[in-house]
This record gives structure tokens, C-alpha cells and sequence, in this order.
């Protein structure tokens, strides 16, 4: 990376931005903690893993001490970083000597707090104001990044003009979201962003299927019947985030058990 910082300096810059920009939005503070909560507490209670349990919380306490950056993590630490601070104040004293065992539990208290009050937030949140959870994607404008999934050899680069302001939240389990960017030819590319997700190996099965699809191209009985598998773009950011290029006019299959169930009115027990 370095390296090719020395020849492209803006080019790499915008990069990283981008990309964790994107992060940013993907998985909320909220998320993060309601998600560590969750295994730190199977964790703890399920297996009487303490170092484990620790071991997961250590970075989302530290996450917090480093302090928020945007609208949306200073709400957060307002509403719950007293809490936290606390629960993390009774943890650590109980891991310095482990003699202790209430020292747990009171911090368990706060915890399990912290985490009631978020999972009744999470589904009141349906969209994202840039503005509120990452200014800087906001008001990253003309930049020389070419727009996921788009660039060709030979063709000329369409490059990020802007990201529209809103940002939808899809209400299915891992919580994805769709993201609009506006190219440099007008045109709008619209892509699921997703967290908790790995999206190195969806990366190579869609590299798999160019593969397929050249063989196909290439041999005379399938070019004739236009044998092909209809691919989208697959960009990892990291190892739990990623953005997926949206396939018009299709469903989830979130949205048609939804749309099932509510035409015959069967109730979730």
C-alpha cells in the first residue's frame, strides 16, 4: 500500500476513505455492541469462558475510550457510555484478582442494560442520514475512484461523483443496507452494503462464474443458445464488511416469506 501511495497518493487516500466510510456505516456502534454483547454473553454463560468473554469485550471498551466521531456515536456514548464505563470498571477489577465473583455480576447488570435498551432501538432504525453517520462519505465529491464493480479494460472509467444522502436499512436479520452512488456519467449505482458478513468467499465464486461464463462464450454450441450466469459485483472491505451490487427488480427471500405470511395472516409465535 505504501508503495503505491508513493505514485498514488490521492487515489489510495480516497480508498481508505471509502472504505472505511463504508465500514462505518455498515455496522453501527449499536450493532457492534448488541453483537458483542450477544457472544460475549454465550460466552460467559453458556461455555464459563471469562477469558473469551473478555477477550470480546476488550475492543469495544476501547473503542469507546477513543471517543465518538460522528453525530450518531456521540448520541451513543451519551446514552450508554456511563453504563459502560462502569460495567467495564467492575469487569476489570474482577479480572485483576478473579476472587470476586459479584464483581461479574454487577457488571453483567449493566450489560445486560446496555443490551435490553438496544435491541428495542435497533428495529426503530429503517434509514441513515449520511449527515448523522458519516459526514466525510457525505462530502466525498469528484473523487478519482472508479464506482465498485464498473471498471473495464479499454472503456472509460466512470468514477464516484457523490453518495446520496439517505441510506435504507433493509429489516432482515444481519441488517444490510442500500447505498446509492452517483457516478461521474449521471447515472445512479445502487449496492447492498452489508456487515457481519465475510464476503472474501462470495468474491470467488463470482470470479468462478467469469470463468464459467468465458468457457460458455467461447464453445460453439452454448455461444449459440447465449448460456450465461448473470453475475453483480462482490467488493470485500474487510473481513465483516463488504458492498454487493444490487440486482434490480428482485425480492429477498426475507421479503417474500414476509409478504407470505402477511397475505394469510400467520403470526410469528
Amino acid at each position: 500500500m505504501s508503495t503505491m501511495r508513493t505514485n498514488y497518493v490521492e487515489l489510495v487516500d480516497e480508498a481508505l476513505l471509502v472504505s472505511r466510510e463504508l465500514i462505518r456505516v455498515a455496522i453501527l456502534w449499536h450493532e457492534m455492541w448488541h453483537e458483542g454483547l450477544e457472544e460475549a454473553s454465550r460466552l460467559y454463560f453458556g461455555e464459563h469462558n471469562v477469558d473469551g468473554m473478555a477477550e470480546v469485550l476488550r475492543p469495544l471498551h476501547a473503542m469507546m475510550e477513543r471517543g465518538p466521531e460522528t453525530l450518531r456515536e456521540v448520541s451513543f456514548h451519551g446514552a450508554f457510555g456511563r453504563d459502560l464505563r462502569e460495567a467495564n470498571e467492575w469487569l476489570q477489577r474482577f479480572l485483576s484478582n478473579r476472587r470476586n465473583e459479584s464483581d461479574l455480576n454487577r457488571a453483567w447488570d449493566l450489560y445486560y442494560h446496555v443490551f435490553r435498551r438496544i435491541n428495542k432501538q435497533l428495529p426503530q432504525i429503517t434509514t441513515l442520514e449520511l449527515q448523522v453517520v458519516s459526514p466525510n462519505l457525505l462530502s466525498a465529491r469528484n473523487l478519482q475512484l472508479a464506482v465498485p464493480g464498473t471498471y473495464r479494460a479499454g472503456h472509460a472509467i466512470v468514477k464516484i461523483g457523490s453518495f446520496l444522502p439517505t441510506v435504507a436499512v433493509i429489516t432482515s436479520k444481519q441488517r444490510p443496507r442500500r447505498i446509492t452512488i452517483v457516478g461521474s456519467n449521471g447515472l445512479e449505482y445502487m449496492f447492498l452494503l452489508k456487515g457481519h458478513e465475510d464476503l472474501r468467499q462470495d468474491e470467488r465464486v463470482t470470479q468462478l462464474f467469469g470463468l464459467v461464463n468465458a468457457l460458455l462464450i467461447n464453445d460453439r454450441n452454448t455461444s449459440k443458445k447465449d448460456l450465461k450466469i448473470h453475475r453483480y459485483p462482490v467488493i470485500p472491505l474487510s473481513d465483516n464488511a463488504g458492498i454487493v451490487g444490487w440486482v434490480p427488480h428482485c425480492d429477498t427471500l426475507h421479503q417474500l416469506i414476509r409478504d407470505y405470511r402477511e397475505a394469510r395472516k400467520i403470526l410469528i409465535p
